[in-house]
């Protein structure tokens, strides 16, 4: 059994084409720069959903199940981060990030954070 780190952002009007440009190369960033794919996966954003015009963007990336513990947090912390920089890319949307039943929260100054970690 895994633990993911699921991503919605929502708001009335599509991603503007200097949204998705900014998203893709924070994402391929990411990505590029993830030293850990030997245990886990990368930042996976879902493909627009018609029926849902109002969901922006959306994904999931899960974590690494590993027997040291630091392992797992070294990656929540980093896609948290790419979070926060998609985030900051983002104009005026209503997010809702969580790590199965523990919301993350928002801080403007830091980005993203779990509480419980």
């Amino acid at each position: 059994m895994g633990v993911s780190v699921y991503y919605t952002c929502m708001r009335n009007h599509n991603l503007t084409n200097i949204e998705e440009q900014q998203i893709t190369a924070i994402i391929d960033e990411y990505n590029a720069g993830f030293e850990r794919k030997d245990i886990g996966e990368t930042f996976c954003v879902y493909d627009y959903d018609q029926d849902e015009p109002t969901v922006i963007f959306a994904g999931s990336t899960k974590l690494p199940l590993s027997d040291n513990f630091e392992d797992t947090l070294h990656v929540l912390f980093y896609w948290l981060t790419c979070l926060t920089d998609i985030r900051r890319s983002i104009s005026n949307g209503d997010w809702h990030v969580h790590l199965d039943d523990t919301d993350a929260i928002w801080d403007e100054e830091t980005g993203w954070r779990i509480t419980e970690y």
